[in-house]
């Protein structure tokens, strides 16, 4: 029995504490249970059913304390995940694990990492020493904590069949931590809709009554900019700046050329915007927290704005000045019908490490402006990384844009490094403005935020009393035909709709089913079902309308050459074009060390020797190959240039 008592206190104590971490406050903690009683009973189901599995093991201590640390580290993973990318931590994170190492040495020093380290290490050696200490297994406590783990198990699947399909993240946090964890694994071991049947697939695409059957007159340049964490700096309530940050948006919003679009994330995620706005899917319907580029989108192809484009003769590019195989970027683009591939390794002369914080938005609009030169017509998806976080959040004694407020120095100065970024994402947008203009094509250039910046004053009602899931979206327009008013507000997932159907482009299914759908009173039932079935269900949509390959994806505008070589004291310098730091020489398919310098000119430092095959090849910073090799047979002269 008082085992039994152990095991309830604890529960409560643990459910509590977590709850303490999620908040970082003990007040609103206990907030939370006084104004949330049935969601706090709901976490404590769930956490004392994973203690109670302690009944079953003769290692009760050991597991007791596992168990323990495990939600503990969760907890305190899910605040410092919060804190970093402004949305809390989900099953599908374990997807992610890949990315998160990646982007662990921009948040977090050595020496924490460090600490980390020889915590786990600490903890380990405890945990053996609880591993030693055993206990009797008791019949009686078998049973009861079975018939305790069926029951709980019971109320959490009847809680989970009846919650709604668009539940929504601001809901989520007010479930209790242990809750949202749950709630988010849910999904994944339940996956196929109740109502889904070829029966109801055939009632839904029955009903559509919107076919667009008219070819466009134009073909004019597409060009998409998913803008990095972009916003308005002058909503920001009791702030100042010493000049506007965003002058070029600032006179699309006074020439009315901008309105307002919801997304499905805020801080981070940008792959699920970037996701509905290209196959006007609702990210918000797949599972919880999933990145469709890390599940379905390596092997499923998906209609999108390429795809739908490309069977009108567009050469659809996506040009991304950032890691070419982050998010599985370079295995989703060719399920989403991108026939090219342009990512930072593939940017001719970046001579730049992989740092978020150096990154130049001006090597992007390079890329559109030299894709525009290449294709007619061109469909062009671009994304910007410069106004990615983290933000410095150290001083900075000639700041470009000066901030005054009421807040504190560190968001001073990181709202400062942020307002200098986005000015010069704004001077790259007027730049390309102006290069379209002068060009004299038809383009028509829409931009919108992926979600708003982690930045915490954005949390704070008072000083940003908006929406945190609505961006901005703008668009300019140099098309003699294209004069439509901009809806003033809709869903990310609804933007590609409303432009193909001004342009007068035959819709895919889903746009079909948005035009038909979107003011029926169970509009996000049916764009669910509708996934899945694109997704993982029988196509019974799409068999009857169209069939999506997946396409060949090209890597880069073939500017990568090998011309020329010759020997010199320091080693082999080789001659060509396209390079950048990102370029890796092999010697008859040995790797050597390369150094670059600049976008016609590597070095090999190797010592002078006869060869057959020289080798480029583009490597991501986790060594993957990306794109093909390039080849040059070697002349056997090994002839040294000793200079002058």
């Amino acid at each position: 029995m008082e085992y039994w008592i152990g095991w309830l206190f604890l529960s409560i104590i643990l459910t509590l504490i977590m709850e303490m971490i999620k908040f970082q406050s003990i007040i609103k903690a206990f907030n939370f249970v006084r104004k949330r009683p049935s969601y706090f009973a709901i976490n404590l189901l769930i956490v004392s059913a994973t203690l109670v599995f302690s009944f079953f093991v003769s290692r009760k201590l050991f597991f007791i304390g596992f168990m323990t640390f495990f939600w503990l580290f969760l907890a305190i993973m899910n605040a410092i995940v919060t804190h970093l990318r402004g949305y809390p931590l989900m099953f599908s994170d374990i997807f992610l694990i890949k990315e998160g190492l990646s982007l662990s040495s921009h948040y977090f020093k050595p020496w924490v990492i460090a600490l980390i380290i020889a915590g786990m290490a600490i903890i380990l050696h405890i945990g053996y020493g609880w591993y030693q200490i055993q206990y009797s297994v008791k019949s009686l406590d078998y049973l009861l904590a079975s018939i305790y783990v069926t029951l709980a198990a019971f109320i959490f699947n009847r809680i989970e069949k009846g919650q709604p399909v668009d539940s929504s993240s601001v809901e989520d946090e007010e479930r209790g931590f242990a809750y949202a964890m749950a709630d988010s694994i849910y999904p994944y071991l339940n996956r196929k809709p109740d109502t889904y049947n070829e029966e109801m697939m055939s009632q839904i695409l029955k009903g559509i009554t919107y076919h667009s059957s008219k070819l466009p007159v134009h073909h004019p340049q597409i060009i998409l900019l998913q803008l990095e964490s972009f916003f308005d700096p002058l909503r920001l309530e009791g702030v100042s700046f010493s000049q506007d940050p965003i002058p070029t948006f600032r006179k699309l919003m006074q020439q009315k050329k901008s309105g307002v679009m919801r997304v499905p994330t805020f801080g981070g995620g940008t792959a699920k915007t970037e996701f509905s706005i290209l196959t006007s899917m609702n990210a918000e319907l797949l599972k919880p927290g999933e990145i469709p580029h890390q599940s379905f989108l390596k092997h499923t192809p998906v209609e999108s704005l390429a795809s739908q484009l490309e069977r009108l003769g567009y050469c659809s590019t996506l040009i991304h000045n950032y890691e070419g195989n982050f998010y599985n970027r370079h295995l989703a683009y060719e399920n989403l019908g991108f026939s090219r591939y342009i990512p930072i390794e593939y940017m001719s002369g970046v001579g730049i490490p992989h740092d978020l914080s150096q990154m130049n938005d001006a090597d992007l609009v390079n890329y559109v402006l030299k894709t525009l030169a290449t294709d007619q017509p061109a469909f062009i998806y671009g994304i910007t990384v410069g106004t990615h976080q983290p933000y410095d959040e150290t001083p900075d004694d000639n700041p470009l844009i000066q901030v005054e407020g009421p807040m504190s120095i560190e968001m001073k100065y990181a709202l400062q490094d942020y307002a200098k970024r986005i000015y010069q994402l704004d001077q790259e947008i007027h730049r390309l403005i102006q290069e379209l203009q002068a060009s004299e094509q038809e383009v028509i250039l829409m931009m919108f935020a992926d979600h708003l910046p982690n930045l915490p004053i954005l949390n704070d009602e008072s000083m940003y009393p908006y929406n945190p899931y609505e961006v901005p979206y703008f668009i300019s327009h140099f098309h003699p035909s294209f004069d439509y008013p901009l809806p003033k507000q809709l869903e990310c997932y609804q933007l590609g709709t409303w432009l193909m159907k001004t342009l007068n482009i035959p819709l895919s299914i889903m746009q079909q089913l948005h035009i038909t759908y979107k003011d029926h009173e169970c509009y996000q039932d049916i764009l669910r079902l509708s996934q899945y079935d694109q997704l993982e269900g029988k196509a019974y949509l799409t068999n009857q309308v169209f069939t999506t390959h997946q396409t060949t994806l090209h890597f880069g505008l073939n500017e990568q050459r090998l011309e020329d070589y010759h020997w010199t004291e320091a080693g082999l310098i080789v001659y060509g074009a396209g390079f950048n730091i990102d370029s890796q020489l092999y010697i008859d398919q040995r790797k050597v060390e390369t150094i670059f310098i600049s976008d016609t000119e590597l070095m090999a430092a190797i010592e002078c020797k006869t060869f057959d095959t020289l080798t480029l090849k583009q490597l991501s910073r986790r060594h993957e190959v990306l794109g093909d090799e390039i080849n040059l047979i070697a002349e056997h002269e090994t002839v040294i240039d000793k200079g002058n």
